[in-house]
Parts: C-alpha cells; structure tokens; sequence
C-alpha cells in the first residue's frame, strides 16, 4: 500500500526532523524499502502466513499487538449490531410476510433494498 500512496514514506515519518543521507538510507533499509515492490510484496504474504505483520508505523509495536489489543472491542461491536438487526430484520420480514402487499410489506421491503443500496457500493449483492 506505502508504494501506492503519494509522497515518500521515509519523508513522511521523518517530518520536519533534519537526518543524514545515511541515516535516511538506514531507516529506508530498515523498513525494506530499499527492496523491489514485488519483493517487499512476497515478504510480506510470506511474514502474514506466520501471522508476522511487523511494526506499526503509528504505534511503534508489532502491529499483530495493536490487532489483538483492539481485537474484543470489535468482535463485541459486531456481535451488538448483527443481534440487533435480527432483532430488527426477522420481525419485519415475518410481518411483510403475514401482511403481503400491504403497506408495512411494501415499507419493509423499500426499507431493505435501501438498506442493501447504502452499505455497498451501489451493487446489487445483497
């Protein structure tokens, strides 16, 4: 991703911090960016199959902490919003069901294609 975002990521960490040729191309082989794309790529796929991130740039630790950090938080806010649209959805759709054609069937069936059409990108893969 760092080879697809404008700017030189070394720059971009260094900021307004006066360095050294040499301590620029210590830093840059210190993140491999001094390696190919395309290597820096397999390494990469190779590290994640291990389950090896490596560092956050932000936090400065191995980015697999950061994920196992924030790892319940997100799982219980998943788990809070599937529950509440089956609490939401299962009614809804049992209703429209036993009041075919009428106007709740018609709200709610408005109400779900609008709903599949804002989470995605416009595609229809609800």
């Amino acid at each position: 991703m760092m080879a697809l975002t404008p700017g030189d990521p070394v720059q971009i960490m260094v900021g307004e911090q006066s360095i050294t040729p040499e301590q620029e191309a210590e830093l840059r082989r210190g993140l491999g960016l001094d390696r190919p794309v395309v290597e820096r790529f397999f390494l990469f796929v190779l590290n994640a199959l291990r389950f090896d991130f490596g560092q956050s740039f932000y936090h400065g630790r191995p980015v697999a902490d950061v994920i196992a950090e924030r790892l319940p938080a997100t799982i219980e806010l998943s788990l809070v919003a599937l529950i509440v649209a089956l609490a939401t959805a299962i009614p809804l759709g049992v209703l429209a069901a036993i009041r075919k054609n009428s106007v709740l069937d018609r709200v709610a069936t408005v109400g779900s294609l609008l709903g599949c059409r804002c989470r995605g990108s416009g595609s229809a893969s609800c």
